[in-house]
């Protein structure tokens, strides 16, 4: 692929415009590097009511007071506001949008600029990761730099910011569309040891059908209360905003300096191969596949998720058996085979196939599926800082008890805000049938991963991009690539885990190999690592790794908290890095709101 190719852009209604806007007699110019706009802008310093944009001209910053979050209070040195952008960027008369944002501000003066932070989802918001959890965005800052502004800002149609992809008139609603279905429970597989496929094919032809119909719903719904507010929610159009706003916030021509994770590497890819001259420093975390996520529709995306799934699923338990029953409850005894716990949650759930599990004490009284139980072993093995809560659920509701598990299924909620940008990305597709989607979900239990090929759907609630209002009416932008941008000024740093079971290590090979001149990959060999830490942050600090670098584990996965960190000879500021990495799944996961 010739590495100066034009990239593949898919617009509606494509047109330069020349915005001009006049401000107590001063005007000032921001080019933007693709569209080729003229904003004038200008900060706003008194408080208004946050995100609104009904009297704000493009390029304002509406400052507002920081929102309290999960009942914390606003941790010092963070600002927050909004900027005002065009909606659609090659067409000024769409109207605005308002981009929420929090703004954790560098300790040394002068900043060396500002870093745009993504958690992942689609659909997490980045204003959280500044200010949900008690001291989360300062951790933010010891791994990235203190001396960087750190901007978590909410994406298209996510979080605070305005317009908002809310299909539904409250979280209570949306919560109850879902509530006891497909979408919540996840899919049952009867059995992976003894059935047919035939059988298997039978049962779960039967369970899409009534997935698909819920899409269908769900859509037809989001279309009669969004309507054309669903064509702004894409990749491309949050690429555009972070362009905007960079100059707003840091200067004309300033770098767009960037860290993400699982989505957020996504995100990532768009930015720096639709922009590549436009790029400082951009480190991707958590590598999910750009070309399959822009070019296939979203049935067929599992089947690359789960590349490394199993070899996870390898660890989790042999990690288990050398912990003993003490640090993972799953063990009988330490040094018990592998394959013995294996075999417990495959009785486990096989029977919860044929009989489901009560949860009278749950958040909500309700119940616990073999669909929801194996989707939710998939959830926590993406989260090696919670393999030890995830033994003590397990045990719990093998014993009779699934009163953690159903709690944590309960506390994952599908989000049209997600939809709303997946399905903005996705090809416009005619939607799949019921037959489609099962011989897509056996292909990958048969090929890719036996124990989760067709569990990804709770952890990641897509489908239903068929019916979605963009599919007949399009998008301003849709990105395809190419994706070999070589031409960055700093090479992009991929940090890719070995043992990741949703973003696998080859998505960080792929990304790496396709843009061979621009990236440089650091592979982190399993979960927790203080070397990947220092790594990233030696990054922001303008000292790039080797491309290939590999990061030992240092970090047990089932820690005795009585022994923690006691072995590690390791200074003060390491030891800030360790608890930050430690906690970094905390910050990702909370964002989105898992």
């Amino acid at each position: 692929m010739d590495s100066k190719a034009a990239p593949t852009v898919h617009r509606s209604k494509r047109s330069r415009i020349l915005i001009a806007a006049v401000f107590a007699a001063v005007l000032l110019a921001v080019h933007l590097s693709v569209a080729h706009f003229l904003h004038a802008y200008r900060t706003v310093g008194a408080e208004h009511e946050f995100s609104r944009n009904g009297t704000h001209a493009v390029g304002e910053i509406v400052w507002a007071p920081c929102p309290r979050l999960d009942d914390v209070d606003v941790p010092p040195g963070v600002d927050c506001g909004s900027v005002i952008v065009p909606k659609d960027y090659f067409n000024a008369s769409i109207g605005t949008s308002s981009i929420a944002f929090a703004r954790l501000n560098a300790t040394t003066s002068p900043s060396k600029g500002s870093v745009f932070l993504n958690p992942g989802g689609p659909g997490g918001a980045g204003m959280a990761m500044l200010l949900g959890a008690r001291g989360l965005g300062r951790l933010l800052a010891d791994y990235i730099g203190h001396d960087w502004d750190l901007i978590g800002f909410d994406p298209r149609g996510i979080g605070r910011t305005r317009p908002a992809a809310k299909c539904f008139s409250s979280e209570q609603e949306e919560m109850l569309f879902n509530a006891n279905t497909i979408v919540e429970q996840g899919v049952t597989v009867p059995s992976i040891q003894n059935i047919s496929l035939e059988s298997l094919k039978h049962d779960l032809i039967g369970q899409n059908r009534m997935f698909m119909v819920l899409k269908k719903s769900q859509a037809e719904l989001c279309a009669e209360r969004l309507g054309d507010e669903l064509r702004y929610m894409g990749t491309a159009n949050v690429v555009r905003d972070m362009d905007f706003m960079s100059e707003i916030l840091d200067g004309r021509g300033a770098k767009i300096n960037y860290w993400g994770g699982s989505y957020g590497s996504i995100l990532g890819a768009y930015l720096v191969n639709m922009l590549p001259e436009r790029i400082g420093y951009s480190v991707i975390d958590g590598i999910a596949d750009p070309v399959n996520w822009s070019s296939e529709p979203s049935h067929k995306w599992p089947a690359n998720w789960l590349s490394s799934t199993e070899k996870t699923y390898q660890m989790y338990l042999k990690d288990c058996s050398q912990a003993g029953p003490k640090l993972c409850p799953l063990a009988r005894y330490r040094g018990e085979p592998p394959e013995d716990m294996m075999q417990r949650f495959e009785d486990f759930f096989d029977h919860l196939a044929l009989s489901p599990l009560s949860t009278p004490y749950a958040t909500r009284p309700s119940f616990l599926t073999s669909g929801a139980a194996r989707g939710l072993l998939l959830m926590y093995l993406e989260r090696p800082a919670q393999w030890s809560l995830s033994a003590l659920a397990f045990s719990q509701a093998m014993a009779g008890n699934g009163t953690l598990l159903a709690n944590a299924m309960l506390a994952r909620r599908a989000s049209t805000q997600r939809l709303a940008v997946a399905c903005a990305d996705s090809p416009p597709l005619p939607p799949p049938t019921a037959e489609d989607l099962a011989e897509e979900q056996m292909r990958t239990i048969q090929e890719v991963s036996e124990h989760f090929g067709a569990s990804v759907g709770l952890g990641e609630p897509d489908g239903g991009c068929g019916y979605w209002y963009t599919r007949e009416n399009g998008v301003p932008e849709r990105f395809t690539g190419p994706w070999n941008a070589s031409n960055l000024e700093i090479p992009m740093s991929i940090v890719s885990n070995t043992h990741d079971p949703i973003t696998p290590i080859s998505s960080g090979l792929l990304i790496n190999s396709l843009m061979s001149e621009s990236s440089v990959l650091l592979i982190q060999d399993g979960p927790g690592s203080l070397c990947t830490m220092k790594t990233v942050r030696n990054y922001f600090a303008g000292i790039l790794p080797e491309n290939g670098t590999v990061c030992a584990v240092d970090n047990p996965t089932f820690p005795d908290p009585d022994e923690e960190m006691e072995g590690m000879q390791i200074g003060e500021e390491d030891r800030r890095l360790v608890d930050a990495g430690r906690r970094m799944d905390e910050i990702l996961f909370q964002a989105r709101g898992w």
